[in-house]
């Protein structure tokens, strides 16, 4: 394995370290012979040579003092030896404006990541602002919620005809349609309720203010799958792109959404399913 050889700096901060590394060892061993003789003769000789008086006494605080700069200097010297530029904070970018644009008090993004994490994400949100508003008297402004369909859960960010010009794609998710049992060709979250449970459709939460953030890397993905081997994946990821549900972002990857989202201040939950 190769070995980087340390810079100027780091070498210099080295050699400042070993120097007041061994002061120090010196100092306290000189302090230990001084308070501990090693024996009676020595103790008494000691005491014959510099009898315990204010005179002794003086320059031993002196050497105290000292010592405590010493040290001070020390730290302060090793500190500044080893401090590196602080590094540039990046501007905020269009999806950083993207969070911070949304003023809720409360701010909450769900997780979804596969077919029933997607249908568990809508019926999150529709939870969070139904109880909250029951229990603690909330509005739904009072919130800014985000459903992020990442990975699986994709697909469900598409309209209906995406769903039913590319079945295949229901097909090697393995996203059946609840009511026909068979690979759907509609995304069925814009049309029925997740649980029967009122509210938890994709509509229902639209109309609440709940946004989607869209994974573009598992659109990205899920183009070239369906465009197989002789299909251009690109048109193909600039339909999906152009045909989202309501309220829904792309963005450049949904990891990339739930980090600037915690960044901007977002409770994270994942919605597992």
């Amino acid at each position: 394995t190769e070995v980087i050889p340390a810079s100027p700096g780091v070498r210099q901060c080295r050699r400042t370290l070993d120097c007041h590394v061994a002061f120090l060892i010196l100092a306290a061993l000189f302090l230990t012979r001084l308070r501990f003789p090693r024996s009676r003769a020595s103790a008494v000789a000691l005491i014959q040579r510099r009898p315990m008086t204010a005179a002794v006494e003086v320059p031993r605080r002196t050497f105290l003092s000292r010592l405590a700069l010493g040290a001070a200097a020390f730290g302060a010297t090793a500190g500044g030896a080893s401090a590196l530029p602080p590094l540039a904070t990046p501007s905020p970018d269009e999806l950083d404006r993207w969070f911070t644009g949304m003023k809720g008090t409360y701010k909450t993004i769900y997780d979804c990541t596969g077919v029933a994490a997607a249908g568990n994400g809508v019926l999150f949100a529709r939870n969070l602002l139904k109880f909250s508003a029951e229990k603690l008297g909330t509005r739904d402004a009072d919130n800014s919620i985000v459903v992020c369909f990442r990975h699986f859960a994709t697909p469900f960010a598409y309209t209906d005809a995406m769903w039913a010009k590319y079945p295949q794609m229901a097909v090697a998710l393995q996203a059946n349609d609840p009511k026909t049992k068979m690979p759907s060709t509609r995304n069925w979250l814009l049309h029925d309720l997740w649980s029967e449970q009122e509210g938890t459709d994709i509509p229902s939460v639209v109309s609440r203010g709940v946004v989607f953030a869209v994974c573009g890397a598992a659109t990205e993905f899920l183009s070239k799958l369906l465009a197989g081997p002789t299909g251009n994946a690109k048109q193909i990821e600039a339909d999906l792109s152009a045909n989202l549900i309501p309220n829904a972002k792309m963005v450049a990857a949904g990891v990339v959404a739930l980090q600037r989202a915690q960044k901007a201040g977002f409770a994270y939950t994942y919605a597992e399913g």
